[in-house]
Parts: C-alpha cells; sequence; structure tokens
C-alpha cells in the first residue's frame, strides 16, 4: 500500500465552508474549525459538546471537509511535485555535461531519478484507483438504470452464481483464518494506493444509524464512500446462520459453510432437511457468490447505507451484506463501525482495518476507559471449567486414534490447565485461603502448575485447528445421538421409518386428499421436534471460547492486569487494569486521534492512562451549550422542605427522615413543574425502598392528583417508554441503568431532572480495590481516590445530559444533596451546569420551589 504526504498545510476554512446543512451556532462553527485543526496538526484532540448541540454532525462535517481538502491537495501537489522534480532533472543532466565533478553531478541527478520513479509511480496508482473508482460508479449508475434488485435470481443468473460459489469454495477450502476468507472479490495483497480512511466509532449501531441520516443532509452525502461494518450477526441474511444468534456459533457456522463444497438446496423443506441431517448445516452458502458480493460492495461505496439497510439490500439482491461490507471497506473514505471492531487489535486483524496514516474519532467516549477494560476482560464459572473439561476429555476419547502426537499433546495440555483451574476453585479444608484473592497472571500460572506450558502455542494450535468449533460440534452429536434403549428404536431408525411413510403415502394415488395431508401434518410435526432439538443444542454456549480468551488474558503484559480468584463464588476472572497499551497501537499508527462526547469531564484521568506519552499532541476544548443561558436552570438542593440536611449517602439514606424529606420534595416539585420530571435514584434496591414510602406514607396519591407515576426496572425498558412518551409524569430511574445513558428526554419528556444523592459505586468490591490500588501505584497518592469520585461525576453527567436536547428546549436541574455544594464536586459537573448554579451553597428549599415556578411561568 502505498500513499503520499503532503508538504504543505491546510488553512482553515470558514464556517460557510464545512458543507454543514443548517447555519450553525457559534459553537459548531469553533468546534468544526478546531477539529479541522487537530486532523491537519496530526494532533490528539478531546472535545467535549453538550448532548444536543449536533455534536455528531459537526464532527462529521468538520472531518469530511478536511478530507476533502487534504485529497485536492494531494493529487495537486502530487502533479506539482513531478514537475518540478522533472525540471529539476533536466537542470542536473544539462549542468553535468559541463561540470568538473562529474561523480557529484551524476549523483544528485540519480537522487532526482529515483524521486521522480517514486512520484510517478505514486500517481499510477492513484490513477488506477479513480479509474477503478469510477467502473464501480458507472457499473452501479447502469444496474440501477437497467434492473431492480429481486429477492431470487433468474434460472440462468443462478446457474452462473452456483458456478461462482463452486469456485470460490475451491480458492477457500484450505484457509484456516477468517481472515483469508475475508478478501473478497478483489485481490488485497497487490500494491495499490490507500488515501486517508476516517474510522467513525461510537457504542451502538442505532447511534452510528443517526451518523448515515445526518450525513445524508449534508453535500459531502454525494462525494463521501461511507461503509458501514458489523458482525453478522447485523449482517448475515442466511437463515441457517441467523438461527444460531450466538456470535461465536454464526461465525463458526458460515466458515463451514464457506469451505463446504455440497451445493445448496434451492428450497429447502422441512422433510428435506430432515433427510440431509448434519449435513445439510454445511451446504456452500448461496450468499456468498462473488459476482453477488461485488454487487452489494459496489451498492454500499456509491450510497449511504445504515447498518440495517445494508443487510436490507444484501437480502434483496441476494448477495452477502456481512462480506460485502468487508470487501468495501478498503475503498471507504468514512467507515463507521463499533467499540468492539475498532479497539481489539484481534477484531481489526480479521475485518483486515489498516489504521496507518488513518483518522479515528471515538464518539460517545465518556467511558472509553471502561470500555476497553471491558472487551479486554475475560470470566470464567466452576461450571463452565466442569462442563469444558468433560467436553475436551470426551472430544480427546473419541478421536485420540485419530490425533498426531503433537496435537495429541496440545489436548493434554489444554486439560491439564482446565483441571488444575478447577483445583484453584475449590475450597482447602485443612488450610483455609481467603475466598477472594487477588494474583498476578504469573502468580496464578505458578500456583496452578501450568507455568512451564507454551500458553502461546496451545493458542495458535486451538486457533489454527477450530479447536472450539469441533468440541461444540462433537458435544452436540453425543448429546442428539443418544445410546437406543430396549423399548425405543434408534433415532436414526424413526428416521428412515418416518421418511418410508411419508414417500407412501406421497406414491399411493388411491390414497384421498385427506390422508395424504394428515401423514404430512405428522410427519411435520416430527421434523419440527426433531429441528427444535438440534436447534437447542446448537444454541447452547460453548465453555471452550470463554477459556481460550481467559488463557489469552494470562499471556498479556502481568502488570497491565490481575486475575481474580473467588473460591466462594467459584469464578476466575482477569481485570485489565492498564488499557494504555491495548490504546498505544491505535495512537501510534493513526495520523490524529478524536474522542468527543457530551459529557467528557474529568478528563484528567483519560489524558494520564491514555495519552501520557504525548502531552505534546494534546488539545482539549469543552464548549457550551447552543441553549440560552436562561433556558437551563439548575440547583444545589442542600436542604429539604423542613429545613433539615439532605445527605443521600450510603449509611443515611435509608433513615425514615431522608425518605419523608424525599417525598416531600417530589411532591412539591411535581406540583410547580409542567411536563415530565425524571428522578435518577443510586441503586434499583433505593428505588424501591422510596417507592415503597411513597405507597405507605401517601406520597404516590398525592403525586398521582398531577402526574402518572413511572419506575425503572432492571427489564427491558421499551414498553415503559412508550408509556410515558404517551403521558409524560413523574419517571422514578436509576443512575447507570438504562434510562440514564443514550435517551433522549427532550421537551415535555423532561422539564425537570433530578439526581438523588451521590452514586458513589460499592468501594468494598475487590475489583475497585485492585483497580485503586494500581492507580495509586502508578499515578501517585490519591489517583484511586480521584478515579473514584469521577466513576460518580461521570454517572451524574451522563443523567444531567438527558434533557435539553435542543436549542428550543428548557428544563430546571436538581441536585439532591449538600455535597454538591463542594467546589471539587461542581468542577466536575458539566461546564454550562456549573456555571449557571446562582448560589452554588445551596438556598432554601422555599425558595428553590419559588425559582422554579417562576422558571416555567416565563416560558
Amino acid at each position: 500500500m502505498a500513499q503520499y504526504s503532503p508538504r504543505q498545510c491546510l488553512a482553515t476554512p470558514g464556517a460557510t465552508d464545512f458543507g454543514f446543512p443548517f447555519a450553525p451556532y457559534d459553537i459548531q462553527e469553533q468546534l468544526m474549525q478546531e477539529l479541522f485543526s487537530v486532523l491537519e496538526r496530526r494532533q490528539v484532540g478531546i472535545f467535549e459538546s453538550p448532548t444536543g448541540t449536533g455534536k455528531s454532525l459537526t464532527l462529521t462535517c468538520g472531518a469530511l471537509t478536511w478530507l476533502r481538502q487534504h485529497e485536492q491537495l494531494v493529487r495537486s501537489e502530487l502533479l506539482q511535485r513531478i514537475n518540478e522534480v522533472e525540471k529539476e532533472l533536466d537542470r542536473l543532466q544539462a549542468a553535468s555535461a559541463q561540470a568538473e565533478d562529474w561523480i557529484c553531478a551524476q549523483t544528485a541527478s540519480r537522487e532526482q531519478q529515483m524521486d521522480l520513479q517514486q512520484l510517478n509511480h505514486l500517481r499510477s496508482l492513484l490513477e488506477k484507483r479513480e479509474e477503478q473508482l469510477a467502473r464501480i460508479r458507472e457499473r452501479t449508475k447502469e444496474r440501477k438504470k437497467h434492473q431492480k434488485f429481486r429477492t431470487r435470481p433468474k434460472p440462468d443468473e443462478e446457474q452462473q452464481q452456483q458456478e461462482d460459489i463452486e469456485h470460490h469454495s475451491d480458492v477457500d477450502a484450505d484457509s484456516d483464518s477468517e481472515h483469508e476468507l475475508a478478501d473478497g472479490p478483489e485481490e488485497q495483497s497487490e500494491d495499490r494506493y490507500r488515501s486517508v480512511q476516517i474510522f467513525f466509532c461510537s457504542r451502538t449501531h442505532s447511534q452510528l444509524a443517526q451518523i448515515v441520516a445526518e450525513l445524508r443532509k449534508t453535500p459531502h452525502a454525494a462525494w463521501v464512500r461511507c461503509v458501514s461494518l458489523g458482525s453478522r450477526q447485523q449482517l448475515c441474511i442466511n437463515p441457517q446462520v441467523r438461527k444460531l444468534r450466538n456470535v461465536g456459533l454464526m461465525n463458526e457456522r458460515c466458515l463451514d459453510m464457506a469451505r463446504s463444497k455440497a451445493p445448496a438446496p434451492a428450497n429447502p423443506s422441512k422433510k428435506s432437511r430432515l433427510a440431509g441431517g448434519a449435513a445439510s448445516s454445511l451446504s456452500r452458502c448461496p450468499f456468498k457468490a462473488p459476482a453477488l458480493v461485488e454487487i452489494l460492495r459496489d451498492v454500499a461505496l456509491c450510497e449511504p447505507l445504515d447498518i440495517e439497510e445494508l443487510a436490507v439490500e444484501g437480502s434483496a439482491c441476494g448477495g452477502c451484506s456481512y462480506y460485502a461490507s468487508r470487501s468495501a471497506q478498503n475503498d471507504a473514505q468514512l467507515v463507521l463501525l463499533p467499540y468492539q471492531l475498532l479497539l481489539q487489535q484481534s477484531a481489526r486483524q480479521q475485518l483486515g482495518i489498516d489504521l496507518r496514516g488513518s483518522i479515528v474519532i471515538v464518539d460517545e467516549a465518556h467511558n472509553l476507559l471502561d470500555s476497553i477494560a471491558q472487551l479486554h476482560g475475560s470470566e470464567l464459572t466452576r461450571s463452565q471449567l466442569e462442563l469444558a473439561r468433560d467436553q475436551v476429555a470426551g472430544y480427546k476419547e473419541q478421536y485420540a486414534p485419530r490425533l498426531s502426537t503433537r496435537n495429541l499433546l496440545r489436548i493434554n495440555q489444554l486439560l491439564f490447565v482446565l483441571r488444575r483451574l478447577l483445583k484453584l476453585l475449590e475450597p482447602k479444608a485443612a488450610a483455609p485461603s481467603p475466598p477472594v484473592r487477588m494474583l498476578r497472571t504469573y502468580e496464578l500460572s505458578s500456583e496452578g502448575d501450568f507455568d512451564n506450558i507454551d500458553l502461546h502455542a496451545l493458542l495458535e494450535f486451538c486457533g489454527r485447528t477450530r479447536f472450539a468449533q469441533k468440541v461444540q460440534g462433537h458435544a452436540a452429536r453425543v448429546q442428539r445421538e443418544p445410546r437406543p434403549s430396549e423399548n425405543q428404536p434408534p433415532a436414526s431408525s424413526r428416521q428412515t421409518l418416518l421418511q418410508r411413510l411419508a414417500t407412501q403415502h406421497r406414491t399411493l394415488g388411491k390414497q384421498t386428499q385427506g390422508k395424504r395431508k394428515l401423514a404430512e401434518t405428522h410427519a411435520e410435526a416430527e421434523v419440527d421436534a426433531k429441528e427444535t432439538q438440534l436447534e437447542r443444542l446448537a444454541l447452547a454456549p460453548s465453555p471452550i471460547r470463554p477459556l481460550l480468551a481467559f488463557i489469552e488474558t494470562l499471556t498479556s503484559n502481568a502488570a497491565d492486569g490481575r486475575v481474580l480468584l473467588n473460591v466462594q463464588a467459584g469464578i476466575v476472572k482477569y481485570l485489565l487494569l492498564d488499557p494504555a497499551e491495548h490504546f498505544a497501537d491505535i495512537l501510534s499508527e493513526a495520523r490524529a486521534i478524536v474522542i468527543a462526547g457530551g459529557t467528557m469531564q474529568p478528563t484528567q484521568e483519560l489524558k494520564e492512562q491514555l495519552f501520557s506519552r504525548c502531552p505534546e499532541r494534546l488539545v482539549e476544548r469543552f464548549y457550551s451549550h447552543v441553549v440560552p443561558p436562561d433556558a437551563v436552570l439548575p440547583f444545589v438542593v442542600a436542604k429539604g422542605p423542613t429545613g433539615a440536611s439532605l445527605c443521600f449517602s450510603y449509611a443515611q439514606r435509608g433513615a425514615p427522615a431522608m425518605l419523608k424529606e424525599l417525598s416531600m420534595v417530589l411532591q412539591n416539585l411535581c406540583n410547580v413543574v409542567p411536563g415530565g420530571v425524571v428522578c435518577f435514584l443510586p441503586s434499583y434496591e433505593y428505588l424501591e425502598t422510596v417507592h415503597s414510602h411513597l405507597e405507605q406514607s401517601g406520597g404516590l396519591k398525592s403525586i398521582a392528583r398531577r402526574k402518572r407515576i413511572f419506575r425503572e426496572s432492571s427489564g427491558a425498558a421499551d414498553q415503559l417508554l412508550q408509556q410515558y412518551a404517551e403521558a409524560p409524569g413523574l419517571l422514578l430511574a436509576v443512575v447507570g441503568g438504562k434510562l440514564s445513558e443514550g435517551l433522549n428526554f427532550a421537551d415535555d419528556l423532561g422539564r425537570a431532572v433530578l439526581v438523588v444523592g451521590l452514586p458513589y459505586p460499592n468501594r468494598n468490591t475487590p475489583e475497585l480495590q485492585q483497580r485503586m490500588r494500581h492507580l495509586d501505584g502508578r499515578l501517585g497518592p490519591g489517583a484511586g481516590n480521584e478515579y473514584y469520585e469521577n466513576l460518580c461525576m461521570k454517572a451524574v453527567n451522563q443523567c444531567i445530559g438527558r434533557s435539553v436536547r435542543h436549542i428550543r428546549d428548557y428544563a430546571c436541574v436538581f441536585l439532591i444533596d449538600e455535597r454538591y455544594a463542594s467546589a471539587r464536586i461542581r468542577d466536575k459537573l458539566p461546564e454550562w451546569i456549573s456555571r449557571h448554579i446562582a448560589e452554588p451553597n445551596g438556598i432554601g428549599f422555599g425558595a428553590v420551589q419559588a425559582r422554579t415556578a417562576r422558571f416555567f411561568k416565563s416560558r
């Protein structure tokens, strides 16, 4: 891959040059210009733009404007450099004929010739790339003009597709890795020009879909090649793979079908699936034909599609959306992908993502550190280890005579590791050890007595042979083929009998139509029962995959994490303590990195843990809200209606006096706040306590006279949100729950947001204690306490950000606890909230209620 880096610098555009679909607000203009500067100067930018200020659209327009101008500069400067070098070479060659020092003159000419050769090579690669993209656009245009996608191809097209599938299956038959299967229609190893790409990642596909929707509003949609990446769970259109649901099983089934040479049935019926048995699941995938994948890839490159639209296009044209997106990402300018596909090196390698010289934008990055730690952590239970031991032992017993000595050794090593991990989780009666211990990775290996085993080689063996899939398949076959009892014929005999009877009923022409239908109904019922059993076995999660993930964590740097050994709960868990190492390759490879969110503060721990190696590249910008100053009225409510101090610490919040004060606060505020009131409480347990008190004290009846009451539960929240949207009232929610992040309580859905107490996490958990000790040791005393407090304040800030979602919105924010009056706590609130708190030390509740009433009356 070749890339040209311009010598000239781009000038920062004016507000009207970013292709923003509306007249930008001041903070949107500032953000786009600062972002442009960060990308041009190869910096790392941390941007906070409050939720509701059009942050994602602003980031997209700023980044794409820079990319457009950068590509134009590359073309113009490359031609200019070639012209300059040619002139210089002509001058040197003319001068060398008269030069006394012929050797020096020839050396200078030789250097210019090499430069010219390299520049011409880059130009030819760039022109070749532009010609390929032009052909893609022309092909897509012609297809749209003459053909609409069909759900099924014509017979002659189907025959051609089958030939394509056969050819592709032969090519991939010997491939062992998923990456080898993913190169797609075009050869990726050839020398080709690689433009700068923008990798835009967010937490969920729904957030990425919003970016596609916003992009379509801009003029950039007409030229940018935008591709959405996802897993097979989102993109696979093969029913045999989709029914598995578990992404690990889907990956394995997809690869099996790619390697299979068995032709796929055109219209498989239930009877044919029963007759085919397990073999039918290994028929080649009809959607992975290169011709169909190429068609869908071209469509994805010519029109911005979100993940759902890409899957729909795949279903319509019969091409695999998953492989089409992977094939298209090398030619894309803007790649949209969720956190896990960008932040994990293994995922990037499988997808063929190359971050060298690229732009990385991480949106909704307030939880970036936690996301990295979660993605690189691993946990195993005693039951998983026992099941894995039994399955591996059964596989070994079945296939030992057919295994090579080397492979048998690796399986024995894996069994040994399993047994030693189980031994570590056994309670020791003679010399009882602490129920929870923290060990370094090498301490666990040493104590488990498997420190002499090469875990890297063991993992390589499991990956190369796809050992997890083989063990899972063997276990499923053992379960669905039980030994026949005396009174029950084998399952295969029952199947044969059923098929014979069904065939006889079909061929006997003298039978009535009713009898034939009755026989087929019985056959269908038998098939349904069989398929349900097979599907249930296939959907069972494999214990081998989490085992291998855990073993992989043991190969990481011992200083980066710890292993929690909980004998009492039967859990062994790896905790990543230092996310810097897993982000270091992104930091070193990317041209520029943008970390953005609506509530990024406090950012100190983010800078210290991820960017301490490059402070000179770091740029921080915090922007105010787009709403006018009088649209937000925040309060620190330090005293209740009776004048008592409010402190909802864990020790005090359950006291009858505190519950009574909170009940009165809710009743009084519901009397003066129109529309919806969202009250965030520290935990689900405390929410139930508050609700019970309101019910017993009559507070619920009092509030219900003015507002309907809703409460969040730990399950799904869709129905609750629908009911609340129909009749906004008082919504009791939980900090850190489903309603505290990513939701939009705009206008009457959230005229007031209440945050009760400071939701500190449980400080006594072993994980949190270890993380705090690690930070104290790495960053100095007090760093652990700072991290602990930041966990709380980030959760608070997320709750606050649920309201005031656009420029005409308005709301009150009530921080109900005297501890919010502390300057240290207020400094960690969003700037657009902290600077509007008129009296930071708190005022009497009567004044709070009166000012609230005047605020809404003026509206």
